[in-house]
């Protein structure tokens, strides 16, 4: 069983799950399941916990998931700047592309003029998944229509008036992650430098904010994930859509395979005109991973260490060969063995009598055919660093994987002289037909990929990211704060792979624009074709960051 799945076994019999399953046989379901999105074989659904055991055994199904979480790839902080103009540029134009724009993101505000023509707000809908239920059909949030948006911008009280404000977690008006993605996407230049895509119609789903530790932090999970993609999929129609995901953090096994992954290809396969793109998150200096090599018998050490007075839960993932077998041995920082597992056995971790932990170990997941060991700790750590070894027990492989998941309110770390800069591309964008974007610095003549920028290749050995983009201290719309009550002339700057994705969607919006029949593989030749090469003469390893190279605008445009 999924690890997550285990972790909400228990619990009142009578509350509503979430999660997501993949079919034997599309459309054969079993019993107990509501049915809200569907993409073939992979639906999302809703069910009580006490039929959570029947489903998960039932013959019908070949893989059940609990929800996981999906942080924001946040944009980098380097010296952060706002600007406001002394006025905006005037944008009149009757012009509607023919291809839509989608976004899963948080925090769109519907006020800035770079979204609004003609007076008119250029949302056809923003799905606030957080927002309170309104009957709409995925059983949660609220979904805002055009006509609605249009009239609160006439109110003296946008915000107030539609009961959505963008920036609500927004405190020291930084502007939120939704509001400067989709500026740098789709902007029509009335105060952001305008974007290859002015004249789209958006689709926007807001997944939700948090305000911890003086961040935005976006905290949707898989299943609302994929209940957004449906949402927009089915609200774009017929037309072309490009859909801009600057979302993932560290986990899962980096194959692909993922049920969101699986759901992404599906879309991208089984619709022309359609692409996602994705960003590749900004995890290549995080020493959040690590891999190697074990042989029979042998024993690695493995130091995981963390922030002073954490109090955050913390959690490894272990992904090795399905023909493998190993086990994991705990210590704490004083040597003290908190756990000696048996291989395939979930097992608590015990520190000074006090449960601190569990150990879950599964045998081949179903959707890589590798075997998988989680790590999770509750918030009673009180300890500097634990070292995690790995006992091979029967090696026919040996190769295995581990990644410390993302953890904004106290990110612990591998040891940095163990930690691997490789294969750190977020959670979610290892599928085989999303497009996936690199950050470089734009005004370096070098043109240097950001430190930050995550490298490939994925755990299979394919290429992501696939190209890079500019992402250095991108100036872009910026939403309102929590105490403004409309948005003014105002920029905001931000660094990240969540700059450089949009800026490609934009691209993508251009080649749909002409060619609106392209298949993805169509779409995606098209735009590698329109990279300049990148070479790396002293680091033969950054081509692992930047895939086909830079992209060229003048190549497409």
């Amino acid at each position: 069983m999924d690890p997550r799945l285990k972790v909400i076994l228990y619990g009142n019999p009578d509350e509503e799950l979430s999660l997501l399953m993949r079919l034997e046989k599309e459309k054969e379901y079993p019993d107990h399941c509501k049915i809200v999105s569907e993409f073939g074989n992979i639906v999302s659904i809703r069910t009580r916990r006490r039929f959570l055991c029947s489903i998960y055994n039932s013959k019908k199904v070949k893989s059940l998931k609990a929800p996981t979480v999906i942080p924001a790839n946040d944009g980098i902080e380097l010296n952060s700047e706002t600007q406001i103009l002394d006025k905006k540029n005037e944008v009149l134009s009757d012009t509607v592309s023919k291809a839509v724009f989608g976004i899963i993101d948080f925090g769109f505000d519907f006020t800035h003029p770079d979204f609004i023509n003609n007076g008119k707000t250029r949302f056809e809908k923003i799905w606030v998944q957080s927002g309170r239920y309104d009957g709409n059909e995925f059983g949660y949030g609220r979904i805002i229509n055009q006509a609605q948006i249009n009239e609160a911008l006439a109110d003296e009280f946008p915000f107030k008036k539609l009961g959505y404000h963008p920036g609500k977690s927004d405190l020291f008006g930084n502007g939120t992650h939704g509001t400067h993605v989709l500026g740098i996407a789709c902007g029509n230049g009335a105060v952001a430098p305008k974007s290859f895509a002015p004249n789209a119609s958006i689709i926007a789903v807001d997944m939700g904010t948090n305000y911890v530790n003086g961040s935005n932090l976006s905290l949707g999970d898989s299943v609302k994930g994929c209940d957004g993609l449906y949402f927009i999929v089915k609200e774009a129609i017929e037309r072309p859509l490009v859909i801009n995901m600057s979302l993932g953090g560290h986990g899962d096994a980096h194959m692909g395979v993922t049920l969101f992954e699986q759901v992404i290809d599906y879309i991208l396969t089984t619709r022309k005109g359609t692409a996602i793109v994705q960003s590749t998150g900004n995890y290549h200096q995080a020493n959040a991973h690590t891999y190697g090599d074990i042989k029979q018998n042998q024993k690695i050490k493995i130091p995981w260490m963390f922030k002073k007075h954490d109090r955050t839960p913390n959690e490894m993932e272990i992904w090795y060969h399905g023909d493998d077998v190993l086990s994991v041995n705990i210590y704490d920082d004083d040597q003290k063995v908190l756990l000696s597992s048996t291989p395939f056995k979930d097992e608590l971790i015990i520190k000074g009598g006090e449960e601190v932990g569990i150990c879950l170990h599964r045998c081949k997941e179903p959707n890589t055919g590798k075997n998988q060991i989680n790590i999770l700790i509750n918030g009673k750590l009180n300890s500097k660093f634990w070292t995690i070894e790995l006992v091979g027990k029967s090696v026919k492989n040996g190769r295995y994987h581990c990644y410390i998941e993302r953890d904004d309110g106290g990110q612990s770390i591998f040891l940095p002289a163990i930690a691997n800069k490789t294969h750190t591309t977020n959670s979610i964008c290892n599928s085989k037909y999303s497009i996936v974007v690199g950050a470089y610095n734009q005004t370096d003549s070098d043109k240097a990929i950001l430190s930050f920028s995550s490298s490939g290749p994925t755990a299979d050995g394919r290429m992501k990211p696939e190209l890079v983009a500019p992402g250095f201290k991108i100036k872009s719309s910026c939403s309102s704060s929590s105490r403004e009550n409309r948005a003014s002339n105002k920029l905001t700057s931000k660094s990240g792979s969540s700059m450089a994705a949009p800026y490609v969607a934009s691209l993508v919006m251009k080649i749909l624009e002409k060619e609106p029949d392209l298949d993805i593989i169509s779409i995606r030749k098209k735009l590698f074709k329109a990279c300049d090469t990148a070479s790396f003469k002293e680091n033969n390893l950054e081509i692992f960051r930047a895939g086909h190279g830079y992209v060229n605008p003048d190549k497409l445009v």
